[in-house]
């Protein structure tokens, strides 16, 4: 009787770890350089992006600036579509005219949703249209657990992709257009008077830092891709499903500083493009109770922070509406404002909009 009470509680004891070890973050570190793995966990498992969706609206941008389809001076047209995105969002009126330069930075800095969707109208004719295009980049970059809705991760049915899968992504985005790198290691835009501060904090707390791209929505917890440089090594980090903002910057820098100090030797350096490319069985992660329905105390810094005390790495980038070609402006019916600062985010947002938060 004994002996059959204690294998109970142990197959409950093992149950309820199992059940917590689903929801723990799961994360893969890439030595970006040289396209190899060097520690994961869950890296193949079904996950809603949030706002790192936004790294392929990037990409996708970025290539069709490759090609001269656009360039950084064409006009993006904030859409009636655009501007009905929740926030986070810049909320300027429909026929705004902003380059695509300055609608970038908002977008990657800000995460700006309704810029996100602007640009998307811009790349792909409609937003329809562009995300067909995601998903077919997405299928050709081998990034097989990963199925997009929208250009800026809001949330969706269907939505999904891998800890791995970003990993591809970013680091196609990181080689293929270096030019651009720039974008995403921005910590804050000038818009006005009001100064709008990345989601990124490991960019002015992680020395070495070159930015990437975070995300969160109730589903997804908090996400970051996350990248840096040290004594010549470029390595990325990608986590998803942590508790707070401050446990994903934690984690990730944890994570960097692990690989920097060569500390991760069980992967033996496995390849990115072919390591867990097909997604885990499964239904995608779903946090919503376990971050937005359960109250926790507030997070408190780790004693042993990977993260070092602030500092400022750039000053915020102007950013203004106009400035766009006037000639493409045309063709696209609406008129460029002046090269002006942008006005300050127009409040009040529709009733019960929820601030999603990056």
């Amino acid at each position: 009787m004994r002996l059959t009470l204690l294998v109970a509680v142990f197959l409950l004891s093992f149950a309820g770890w199992s059940a917590r070890a689903d929801q723990d973050p799961a994360y893969i570190v890439v030595d970006v350089g040289r396209g190899v793995v060097l520690n994961s966990d869950n890296a193949n498992k079904l996950w809603p992006p949030a706002s790192i969706t936004k790294v392929m609206t990037a990409y996708l941008t970025f290539k069709a600036l490759q090609t001269g389809q656009l360039t950084l001076t064409s006009p993006v047209v904030v859409s009636k579509n655009a501007l009905a995105e929740p926030p986070s969002k810049m909320g300027y009126k429909v026929g705004t005219v902003i380059n695509l330069d300055n609608a970038l930075k908002m977008m990657i800095v800000r995460s700006a949703n309704d810029i996100a969707v602007a640009i998307a109208e811009t790349v792909g004719g409609s937003e329809s249209r562009f995300v067909a295009m995601m998903n077919a980049e997405a299928a050709r970059l081998g990034m097989n657990g990963t199925h997009f809705v929208n250009p800026n991760g809001l949330p969706a049915s269907g939505q999904v992709t891998t800890a791995r899968d970003l990993a591809v992504l970013s680091r196609t985005v990181w080689m293929e257009f270096p030019q651009y790198r720039e974008y995403f290691r921005i910590t804050a835009i000038k818009a006005g008077r009001k100064t709008l501060k990345s989601y990124n904090t490991l960019l002015e707390t992680y020395r070495g830092t070159n930015g990437m791209k975070t995300g969160f929505v109730c589903a997804s917890g908090f996400n970051i891709v996350a990248s840096a440089t040290r004594n010549g090594r470029t390595l990325m980090a990608v986590v998803l499903g942590e508790t707070s903002s401050l446990a994903r910057a934690e984690t990730a820098a944890e994570l960097l500083d692990r690989g920097f100090n060569g500390l991760f030797s069980s992967f033996r350096g496995q390849n990115l493009a072919t390591f867990q490319s097909r997604p885990a069985p499964g239904a995608p992660v779903n946090l919503r109770k376990e971050i937005c329905e359960t109250k926790r105390p507030p997070d408190k810094p780790s004693a042993r922070s990977a993260l070092g005390p602030r500092f400022v790495l750039m000053e915020p980038v102007p950013v203004f509406t106009g400035n766009a070609d006037p000639a493409a402006s045309a063709t696209s019916g609406a008129r460029p404002t002046a090269n002006i600062p942008l006005p300050r985010p127009r409040p009040p947002y529709p009733a019960g909009a929820q601030l999603i938060l990056q």
